[in-house]
């Protein structure tokens, strides 16, 4: 086994702990006997959290309201020696005037807060759609420099930015958030191991790749604090594509007397035929986790229904 990144009790900062993987980070973290300190940009958010935690004493919690004001982030980051950045703009607004640039200064003003306090890893959570956007029937082979230059191309078209360009443009906010991460981590020799995470998963319009929560959550935590062979890394966490035929499909399987599953799957769906490097994520999970690899879409339906007791 590698040698550990950071020691146990060591203290990492998660910001966007509130929400959906956010929120998985920080128990897997707690649960690998870390230390983290959340972010959040409310005292309400942040309470629920804390709650649902039973206010363990190895969580805390910092305010940020506004991720794009300069030192934004100086107070959140002292005596962190680690930082998975989450935190994003999912307001969904179709003006990339506002969302890509609200994404790519608030990677640049967390950085910068970074090394002045000498921070050692930062991780990034990117998205899948920061590479492509999902064609069904289409053979796409992706690597590791593919940027979705699709996304950017209808971000920045001529206004007006009519409701239709709202998911581009949150792909393009990603795209430019991760080239700004790895701009200034390559051009400017900034002084900490930098990982960004293509997350598997996107709204669900057509088929796709997916990833489980707990899966996503532990790559963020192998990448930030337990691997230190990960360095410099763009790890695509793409577990497998799926469809909804194949999810309702396992759903009447798992559960044949839930009447409240979908009836009827899409008519000619297809199937997402891409192709991603998404070897490491799986190796890192066997690794330190001893998985045989990344969750099915079968084993996270039936996970989640068990703890909703359905």
């Amino acid at each position: 086994m590698a040698q550990i990144a950071l020691p146990k009790g060591s203290l990492i900062l998660v910001t966007g702990s509130t929400g959906f993987i956010g929120a998985n980070v920080v128990y897997e973290a707690l649960e690998a006997g870390y230390k983290v300190r959340g972010t959040s940009r409310s005292k309400e958010s942040a309470a629920k959290l804390e709650d649902r935690l039973n206010h363990n004493p190895n969580y805390s919690t910092a305010i940020v309201p506004d991720v794009q004001r300069e030192g934004a982030w100086d107070e959140a980051v002292k005596d962190c020696d680690a930082i998975i950045h989450m935190a994003t703009d999912t307001s969904f607004e179709s003006d990339p005037n506002i969302v890509v640039t609200a994404t790519e200064e608030g990677v640049r003003n967390i950085l910068r807060s970074s090394v002045k306090a000498n921070v050692k890893r930062f991780v990034l959570t990117s998205s899948s759609s920061a590479v492509l956007f999902p064609e069904p029937n289409k053979d796409i082979d992706v690597g590791q420099n593919d940027w979705n230059q699709a996304a950017l191309e209808t971000a920045w078209a001529p206004p007006p930015y009519t409701a239709d360009r709202a998911f581009p443009v949150y792909a393009a906010s990603k795209v430019a958030g991760e080239k700004a991460l790895w701009h200034l981590s390559k051009k400017t020799c900034l002084p900490l191991r930098v990982e960004t995470l293509l997350n598997g998963s996107v709204p669900p319009f057509p088929p796709q790749y997916h990833i489980d929560v707990i899966d996503c959550a532990r790559i963020h935590l192998v990448a930030a604090a337990l691997d230190n062979t990960v360095e410099n890394e763009r790890i695509f966490a793409f577990a497998r594509p799926f469809s909804f035929t194949e999810m309702i499909k396992d759903l009447k399987e798992l559960r044949p007397k839930v009447e409240k599953t979908v009836a009827q799957p899409p008519k000619e769906e297809g199937n997402d035929l891409s192709k991603v490097p998404n070897e490491l994520g799986a190796e890192l999970l066997k690794k330190w986790y001893d998985q045989k690899s990344y969750k099915t879409m079968r084993q996270s339906i039936e996970e989640a229904l068990a703890s909703l007791k359905i």
